[in-house]
């Protein structure tokens, strides 16, 4: 008897534990990243910022979004939570994380003809 309570209480356990990790995130857990855009709008009554490639994120503080311009380059850290994308972090990106033409593309492009 003492066999069987001690594998019903280990069988509970082991479930108790799997179902806590698939559980730990929630319902609405989302993935996050980094990206390097320009800003192409800011609405700083809605903690609002939209990139160029069409991505809006928000911020959860105001603050974060005090010395963004229109045209600036950004390295942002965000999250996806449902139908939100929330900004982690936000910082001018440096002059090398900014994309731009690879050598690859400028090799293959045409040539003008000049000698």
């Amino acid at each position: 008897m003492l066999r069987y309570q001690v594998l019903v209480a280990v069988m509970s356990m082991s479930l108790v534990v799997f179902l806590g990790h698939a559980m730990a995130d929630g319902p609405s857990a989302g993935h996050g990243g980094i990206k390097v855009a320009q800003v192409s709008f800011i609405d700083r009554a809605l903690n609002l910022i939209q990139l160029s490639d069409g991505m809006e994120l928000r911020a959860p503080d105001q603050h974060m979004l005090a010395n963004l311009k229109i045209g600036e380059w950004v390295k942002v850290d965000f999250v996806e939570d449902g139908d939100r994308t929330l900004i982690n972090s936000i910082e001018a990106a440096q002059a090398d994380e900014i994309p731009g033409p690879t050598p690859d593309a400028i090799a293959a492009s045409p040539t003008t003809g000049h000698s």
